[in-house]
């Protein structure tokens, strides 16, 4: 027994070393509260440390790390400096509220070598650009070949840089890992079809999917989005998805790593409204709902809007109160052609088209159409009589929020009117038809019935 207390204490002795107090202090002027550290959870920053006030426009905090991990100092999530924490037993910044990202950050070796790691990556790829501009624009050969004997020089550095850091600090081994592409000049001769096949079988080459250092970094999600972001314009939807899913699954399944790099590719896939990203959303939401189930709904919401806007897709399911207060899901009208109808009595061009809709409703209801109008009112009252006013005899639902509604939010509704028009599958068929275009719909889909 003697001997299982004496190693149980050695191995607690052991873990408790491994730990270490991190000073940080922070001298910023402008400051109506104290700064905070952030993490970052993928879909956003979180308030990780509140830092305390010690003197006028001087803030403090120590923390026990386990080893140097990536966070964010600031004055909220949209004004912070990335910081590297748990290298060096103190680290002071100099900055100014409202203004983190240009603080000054002094007496860390680490966050020295992580801004020379930042530059370095800049000057590669300006190197970078200018070479394949030789190999590729210029028409001479002489150029052409000093530029691939270039190319193969620079990829040599870079390989190089990443083997060095992973041995001086692991920590920027690993954002030089994520951040280190390799050009398809220096791969082998005939292994690789073209560019592309490359880019994609290797962007990722120098990355130790085993590394549990890679779930707390959010460069790991800078990746996601880097690689995906560079392949959204070559792939449609389910070869995209496809290959974002593929590449993602090389890190265990159900880590933070995992996650970040998918919410990483959503990132770019978003804005881009690229049909891969239902796909890829909802593998990360099967997987990580319970998880982080925070930041995989916000992620979710994203998601669920952008799906109104592709044409084949499902329709976001919602159920909202009707006039009588009655409750009605969106769902519950498959079966039918539905045209949600996005609109509000105060919107003036909402009420001008209202007679044709009207029209139309009349003309098309008996071949299975139905309209669902969804309101962005605020006030009972108008939403009632205007109604009853145009004479909507359709299907009405609204949550009374304005332009905060959860409706709108739901299919990224921005202006008004707008209409989404669903086949009897739920499906979307098209996105704001309006007058004769919707006409002109209508009879395609439903004049021959």
């Amino acid at each position: 027994m003697r001997v299982f207390l004496t190693l149980f204490g050695l191995l607690a002795a052991t873990l408790l070393s491994a730990q270490r107090d991190v000073t940080l202090t922070a001298t910023a002027a402008g400051c109506k509260q104290p700064p905070q550290l952030f993490t970052f959870t993928g879909a956003g920053f979180e308030p990780l440390d509140t830092l305390t006030t010690v003197a006028a426009g001087v803030y403090r905090t120590t923390l026990q790390l386990d080893g140097p991990q990536f966070l964010y100092l600031g004055s909220s999530g949209a004004d912070v400096l990335p910081i590297i924490l748990g290298q060096d037993a103190a680290v002071e910044v100099t900055g100014r509220c409202g203004q983190f990202r240009q603080a000054d950050l002094r007496g860390s070796a680490i966050n020295t070598a992580y801004q020379e790691l930042n530059e370095t990556f800049e000057a590669f790829h300006e190197r970078y650009t200018t070479l394949q501009q030789d190999i590729e624009v210029i028409q001479d050969a002489r150029v052409n070949r000093e530029g691939r004997e270039m190319m193969r020089e620079l990829d040599a550095e870079k390989e190089a840089l990443v083997a060095r850091l992973q041995k001086e600090y692991p920590l920027l081994g690993r954002i030089a890992s994520l951040n280190t592409y390799l050009s398809h000049y220096s791969a082998d001769s005939g292994r690789y079809a073209n560019p592309l096949e490359h880019y994609v079988d290797t962007y990722f080459r120098f990355v130790d999917f085993t590394d549990p250092g890679y779930n707390e970094l959010s460069w790991t999600y800078e990746a996601g989005r880097s690689f995906t972001n560079n392949l959204v314009r070559q792939f449609d939807g389910p070869a995209l998805a496809r290959i974002v899913l593929d590449q993602t699954d090389r890190w265990p399944a159900g880590s933070r790593a995992r996650f970040l790099a998918r919410s990483g590719a959503l990132a770019a896939l978003l804005p881009a409204k690229h049909p891969a990203t239902a796909a890829v959303a909802d593998r990360l939401v099967e997987e990580y709902a319970t998880i982080y189930p925070g930041p995989t709904a916000v992620l979710q919401r994203q998601s669920d809007a952008l799906r109104s806007f592709i044409v084949g897709a499902t329709a976001p399911d919602f159920t909202g109160l009707t006039p009588d207060g009655d409750s009605l899901r969106l769902a519950s009208l498959r079966g039918q052609y539905v045209l949600l109808d996005f609109w509000a009595s105060w919107c003036g061009p909402c009420r001008r088209e209202n007679p044709n809709v009207v029209r139309m409703y009349k003309k098309y209801k008996a071949q299975g159409f139905e309209i669902l109008g969804v309101s962005l009112d605020d006030r009972r009252e108008r939403w009632l009589q205007a109604i009853e006013a145009d004479e909507l005899g359709w299907l009405h639902v609204s949550d009374l929020k304005g332009w905060r509604s959860d409706f709108a939010q739901l299919y990224g509704v921005t202006s008004i009117p707008q209409t989404v028009l669903l086949n009897p599958d739920g499906k979307i068929v098209a996105r704001n038809l309006r007058g004769a275009e919707l006409e002109r719909k209508l009879q395609e889909i439903l004049g021959a019935r």
